[in-house]
Order: structure tokens, then sequence, then C-alpha cells
């Protein structure tokens, strides 16, 4: 009688720690850790030149991106948005929709000419993206749409190297 006492204690322990591995493999797989970073790029299209500053603010289910920038040879076309949107995270794939796309009084881009240029989910709220954030060893992070490495984004919780 004892001996089945033990086995099923035994049974017990073992099922109690299979629901606490397999909880805890679930919870790293969607978990989004809160992280900023910036990140400043030139994008060369064959009709224009867009310079963009990018400062995203990722905390958990939710997140802000503020865009700034300008197009080159023309100082006066300036880009001055801040887009908030929703995080779901599938291993290294996330799913971005925008929810609100605030237009400041300096922006001067008409949605319909920088849609040419960057995906719907930059330019208007409730459109989605996917793309790949793999965290780097130095605190970075590299934003992938499909295969193609986008940008390195630098943490903006991370001391400025010095020069």
């Amino acid at each position: 009688m004892a001996h089945h006492r033990q086995v099923l204690y035994l049974s017990c322990f073992c099922l109690l720690l299979g629901a606490v591995l397999a909880s805890y493999f679930l919870w790293c797989r969607y978990y989004v850790a809160p992280f900023s970073c910036r990140v400043s790029f030139v994008q060369h299209h064959p009709d224009t030149t867009l310079i963009l500053w990018m400062n995203y603010t990722v905390d958990g289910k939710s997140g802000t991106l503020s865009i700034n920038g300008h197009v080159q040879g023309e100082p006066n076309r300036v880009i001055n948005r801040k887009i908030s949107f929703l995080v779901t995270r599938k291993g290294r794939v996330w799913y971005l929709v925008s929810e609100h796309n605030i237009k400041f009084p300096d922006d001067n881009v008409p949605d319909s000419w920088l849609e040419k240029y960057e995906p719907l989910f930059f330019v208007y709220p409730g459109k989605n993206i996917y793309m790949r954030i793999n965290e780097q060893k130095n605190g970075s992070y590299l934003f992938l749409l499909g295969t193609l490495p986008t940008y390195m984004c630098s943490s903006a919780t991370r001391p400025a190297a010095k020069m």
C-alpha cells in the first residue's frame, strides 16, 4: 500500500513539474520583453531619398514609434509622426497592428505620397506588419522585414559610446 502511495506522489510531482516546464516554455515563446531603441538611416528610392530617425518603445503587448525625418534635397518636406501599436509575438516573428497614427503640425508630407515609400503600417491606423526583431549581444535590435535586414536599432537604455 505504501508503494502505491509513493508511485501516486511521484506521478503527481512529475505532472506538476511537466506543467510548470510547459508554462515556462510558452511564456518564453510569447512574452514580449519591454525595450526601447533608436535608429537613424537613409532610404534610397529611384525617385527620392528619405532621411529618417525612429524611436521604438515596446512594453508588453503595446508600443509606440516616433518617426522623424525629411526628404533629401527638400528640407521643407518634413515627416513627424507617432504611431501607437499592439504587439503579438510568436518566437522571433512579431505581428504589429497600428492603432493610432498621429501627424504632428510640422509634418507636411501627404499620406498618399508616404505610402509609396513606407509600409502602410507606418502611414495609417489599423494596418499591420510582420517583422523579426532579434536582440543582439550588444543590446541592440536587428529588425528584419521578410528575410532582409532592414535596420539595427540601438538600445535607448544603454549609455552611448564615448568618443
